[in-house]
């Protein structure tokens, strides 16, 4: 018992570690002796745990990935959950706001987007990954809400409809400080709701215009 408790130790010591040096320096810039030095264990247990450097890496954005998702997931539904009856406006604010609703949840949606942006820069495998993990998790999360209020809206439409909302999400994200420039106005707290406001109504009203929903207020 005692070497199975140290053998996941070892294990989860590596991967802790890799996410760590991975996710600051890149996968090229990394190598297995770096990995092993820092978690302090034997160079031969990263080809024994996870059959080389190549692999250990996607782990680490798997697990980065899905735990990412797993808090998302749960505290969308945790909100959908409190709205009755459900309305599509409603669905799409809970959405938009668990991006933009703080200064606390913009820093933390930047921070998670610059540190994985050079992780799937030309690759194919941490892109899927990416696809695989997070976003099909919370993408089919919000589907299925969706669906339930716009029950005639097929799935490739709701499909679009949310990579149409994600995509004004993100591009405020990535760069805030432009959205103050072009509007003339200083970034802050208040264009920051004023943006999201604009991105629930815009979505809200592109929706409608594809079906008929229940209980839009």
């Amino acid at each position: 018992m005692a070497d199975k408790d140290q053998n996941i130790s070892a294990r989860e010591r590596i991967l802790s570690v890799a996410e760590k040096i991975f996710l600051e320096e890149g996968f090229d810039r990394v190598s297995v002796r770096d990995l092993t030095t820092a978690a302090g264990v034997n160079l031969a247990l990263v080809n024994y745990y996870f059959g080389g450097k190549r692999n250990l890496y996607l782990e680490v954005l798997r697990r980065k990935f899905s735990s990412y998702a797993e808090m998302k997931c749960l505290s969308l539904r945790r909100e959908f959950s409190e709205m009755v009856p459900p309305d599509l406006r409603g669905i799409i604010a809970i959405y938009v706001m668990s991006y933009l609703d703080s200064d606390q949840s913009l820093l933390a949606t930047q921070n998670f987007h610059a540190l994985i942006t050079r992780q799937l820069a030309e690759d194919k495998d941490a892109v899927r990954l990416l696809l695989q993990e997070l976003v099909t998790p919370v993408q089919q999360l919000l589907k299925d809400e969706i669906k339930h209020v716009c029950p005639d809206l097929s799935e490739s439409k709701i499909s679009f409809c949310i990579s149409s909302i994600t995509a004004q999400i993100f591009h405020y994200i990535r760069c805030p400080e432009s959205f103050g420039i072009l509007a003339e106005t200083s970034e802050s707290a208040s264009h920051r709701e004023e943006i999201a406001q604009h991105i629930i109504e815009f979505s809200l009203k592109g929706i409608q215009k594809e079906t008929i929903c229940d209980y839009i207020p």
